[in-house]
């Protein structure tokens, strides 16, 4: 995503909400196939949607080797188009360094892997915490 392979991170926070629409095991079985994450690390949650439809939320956290695993899978599979946008780099990261992206759930569903505001799964990339002020801690990032 930005040109640093030295960025780690601690761990990483994944989040896909499962609209009644959609199967739930056929999410996790092509978000398994296409960015190498198993099916076994989510854990389940149950919601119910404004007209009362079921939504059920999966979440997995993932270890230190896994979430650098996943970055450098994701970063691997965007193009150009989506990596433009993460030039501007304080869009992504929050304060602590942490970096958040977005990815499009149906493009993941046939194994490609692209950026998205809409109906998407979302990632949080949790920083190696460190005592520098947040400007130095992201300028060393984007370098």
């Amino acid at each position: 995503m930005i040109r640093n392979e030295s960025v780690n991170f601690s761990a990483a926070e994944i989040s896909i909400i499962v609209h009644a629409t959609e199967e739930k095991d056929k999410i996790l079985e092509h978000f398994s196939s296409t960015l190498s994450v198993s099916p076994d690390s989510f854990s389940t949650g149950f919601a119910e949607g404004h007209w009362g439809n079921k939504i059920v939320l999966l979440t997995s956290i993932l270890n230190k080797n896994e979430a650098n695993s996943l970055y450098v899978k994701i970063k691997s599979c965007l193009t150009d188009t989506d990596v433009a946008p993460l030039s501007n780099f304080f869009d992504f990261y929050d304060e602590k360094g942490n970096l958040y992206i977005r990815l499009d759930k149906q493009r993941v569903c046939r194994g490609r892997v692209s950026l998205s505001d809409g109906d998407s799964i979302r990632i949080k990339f949790k920083s190696i915490l460190t005592h520098e002020p947040r400007k130095s801690t992201l300028n060393r990032m984007r370098t």
